[in-house]
C-alpha cells in the first residue's frame, strides 16, 4: 500500500521544488523587488508623488477679538505659533458687526456708487452710496483702506473719519506698476450705480482655511441674531471648495454669567451655532483644568468661582477692569489652542 503524503494548503503538490530551484527563484524575486523599489524611488525624483497642494494660509476674520484687543498680539498669531510653517492672515476691526465682517471676508458683496458716475483721472472720487460702511467703527477715527477692482479698474477704497461730518469714503485708481503697460490712469471709465467692488483680500483668501469669529458686537448692540447667522452662512458659502473653516462661538462678557438674561441669550445662540456647524464649531465655554495646565495657568479660588459661573476668569481678562468683553494673552491662548486642535482634528 502506498503511503499518503500530507499536503498543507498553499504548498506545492505533485512535483516538489528542489532547494536549489527554490533559492534561485527566491533570489530572483528579491532582486526584482529591489529593482522595482529602486525604479519607484527614481520615478519619485523624476515625477514627484502627489502632495498636499492645498492653500496653507490660516485666515482670521472678525472684530476686536480677532485682532487680540486686551492682549499683546492678534489671536491668529497664537495659532501661528503652533503651525509655524503656515502663513497667517488676520483681518479684524474693533466694534464691527457681523455684516461688515462678512463684506471684508467676501461672503457679502460690496456695492457702491460714486460722484459723477466715473473715475476722475488719478484723483480720488467720492463714494456717494455704499451698501455697508465695512471699514467703519464707532470706536475710532482710524484711516482704513483696502485694494480691489471696481468697474474693471484696480483701485483703493479708503475710509476716513471727518469730525462733525462722520465717515468719508473715496475710491482711487492704483498707479500702474507694469512699465510695459499704459502709464495713463483711466479717465473716462464709467462706474455704474451700485457697482460691485471686488476686494483683493477676499478673493485671495477663498482657498485658505478660514477662522470666523462673528457676532460679539451684534449681541452687545441688541441686533437680531438672524443677521449674525446670515453673515456667517454667506461667508462659509463664499469659501472655495473643499471648504475648510471654523466658526467660533460668541464669547460671554464677564457680566454675562449663569443666571443672567445675557447668559441665557448667549448660551441659546451658541447652542444654535453648535448645532448648525457641528465639528467646525469652536465653543466659548470656560477653560478646563487641562487647558489651563497646558498654558501654565494656575487658577485661584476666585478664578474657579468665575469658571463655575460659566465665564472666563477675571485673570484671563485685561488689566483694565472697564473692559468686560476681551481677553488677555492667557485667555487668547486658550482659544488659540482650541482652534489649533480643531485644525488638526479636521486635517485642515
Amino acid at each position: 500500500m502506498k503511503s499518503f503524503r500530507h499536503t498543507n494548503p498553499g504548498h506545492m503538490t505533485g512535483r516538489e521544488m528542489s532547494r536549489r530551484r527554490f533559492f534561485r527563484q527566491s533570489g530572483a524575486a528579491a532582486l526584482s523587488t529591489m529593482l522595482l523599489t529602486s525604479c519607484d524611488n527614481l520615478l519619485d525624483k523624476i515625477i514627484p508623488s502627489k502632495k498636499d497642494k492645498r492653500d496653507k494660509t490660516l485666515a482670521f476674520f472678525g472684530d476686536s477679538l480677532t485682532i487680540g484687543t486686551g492682549g499683546s498680539r492678534p489671536m491668529g498669531a497664537w495659532v501661528g505659533d503652533v503651525f509655524t510653517e503656515r502663513p497667517v492672515f488676520s483681518d479684524g476691526i474693533n466694534g464691527q458687526v457681523a455684516l461688515s465682517i462678512a463684506i471684508r471676508q467676501g461672503g457679502v458683496p460690496l456695492t457702491l456708487s460714486v460722484a459723477g458716475g466715473k473715475f476722475n483721472g488719478a484723483k480720488p472720487v467720492v463714494v456717494t452710496k455704499i451698501n455697508n460702511e465695512f471699514l467703519s467703527t464707532p470706536l475710532n477715527g482710524n484711516v482704513y483702506s483696502r485694494t480691489g477692482t471696481l468697474a474693471g479698474v484696480r483701485c483703493t477704497i479708503t475710509r476716513k473719519f471727518v469730525p462733525d461730518l462722520g465717515d468719508h469714503y473715496t475710491v482711487e485708481p492704483l498707479a500702474q506698476s507694469d512699465t510695459a503697460a499704459s502709464t495713463e490712469t483711466p479717465v473716462d471709465v464709467e462706474i455704474p450705480d451700485d457697482s460691485v467692488f471686488e476686494l483683493d483680500d477676499a478673493v485671495k483668501m477663498r482657498t485658505a482655511t478660514q477662522i470666523l469669529w462673528y457676532g460679539r458686537n451684534d449681541i452687545g448692540q441688541g441686533k437680531p441674531q438672524e443677521g449674525i447667522l446670515s453673515a456667517i452662512k454667506s461667508s462659509v458659502d463664499y469659501i472655495a471648495e473643499p471648504r475648510r473653516y471654523l466658526v467660533l462661538g460668541v464669547l460671554p462678557a464677564i457680566t454675562e454669567s449663569k443666571g443672567s438674561a445675557g447668559y441665557a441669550k448667549l448660551t441659546a445662540f451658541n447652542d444654535e451655532l453648535a448645532l448648525l456647524y457641528r465639528d467646525t464649531y469652536v465653543p466659548m465655554t470656560p477653560p478646563t483644568e487641562s487647558e489651563m495646565s497646558d498654558i501654565g495657568f494656575t487658577p485661584t479660588a476666585s478664578d474657579l468661582e468665575d469658571i463655575q459661573k460659566g465665564i472666563f476668569p477675571s485673570r484671563m481678562r485685561p488689566a483694565n477692569k472697564s473692559d468686560e468683553i476681551h481677553l488677555n494673552d492667557s485667555g487668547y491662548r486658550i482659544i488659540a489652542n482650541r482652534v489649533a486642535q480643531k485644525i488638526r482634528d479636521l486635517k485642515y
